[in-house]
């Protein structure tokens, strides 16, 4: 199905979002590329947002299948239009991959900046720097760990939905609140899980340079 959609819809990225797609695919690229290169800052802000784009791809293989019908632009329910979605296409592994980028890179970017700055900025009393290597481990157990708990915590809302079905969404059809409430758990959850992740790692890793702790 993937190989079909990529063989005979060659112009399957709508036009009016070609900028947002190119946007995150560039973003993730040169993430990837930043890996690889000896400067800790950017390679930690590289780091970062690969780690997201990983996460987000992930969760988004779930969420696409749970209710693919959720993927338009500013998620507004338009049935299964192409029109106005990103992609033209209902395939839930490209909407998956694609989806997956463009709704982590650039609130990565700005947590990638924050933790290196916490990790590498010179600052008084904090001698000691924090490598990319160093939080690796931690960016990969906090992305798996919010896997796991959207997933969960999306399944248990999907259940309840659907055996107490109301409209929640306006505008979305009652057959696909249940669906709509699972993938908005999931932005939800992921978003959260950036922001008070970000702040925990940041705390530690002054505390470290502090000091006190060790990563």
């Amino acid at each position: 199905m993937l190989v079909n959609d990529l063989t005979y819809n060659i112009d399957f990225i709508n036009p009016r979002h070609k900028n947002d797609v190119y946007r995150a695919l560039v973003a993730t690229g040169l993430a990837l590329g930043s890996v690889f290169i000896r400067w800790e800052p950017v390679k930690i802000v590289g780091l970062t947002v690969l780690t997201g784009a990983i996460y987000g791809i992930a969760n988004d293989m779930f969420a696409c299948r749970d209710c693919i019908e959720y993927f338009t632009n500013n998620h507004r329910s338009d049935g299964r239009e192409l029109e106005r979605r990103i992609l033209r296409t209902l395939n839930p592994t490209l909407n998956a991959i694609v989806w997956g980028m463009i709704a982590t890179w650039d609130v990565c970017v700005i947590a990638g900046v924050v933790l290196a700055l916490a990790a590498r900025a010179p600052c008084p009393g904090l001698a000691l720097k924090i490598s990319a290597a160093q939080l690796a481990p931690y960016l990969a157990i906090g992305a798996a760990l919010t896997i796991i708990i959207a997933h969960i915590k999306s399944r248990l809302a999907q259940k309840k939905m659907a055996e107490n079905p109301h409209l929640k969404y306006p505008g979305v059809p009652l057959d696909l609140q249940a669906g709509w409430e699972a993938c908005n758990l999931r932005n939800l959850t992921g978003y959260t899980a950036i922001g008070l992740g970000g702040i925990a790692l940041s705390i530690a890793i002054i505390v470290a340079r502090v000091g006190l702790i060790r990563l």
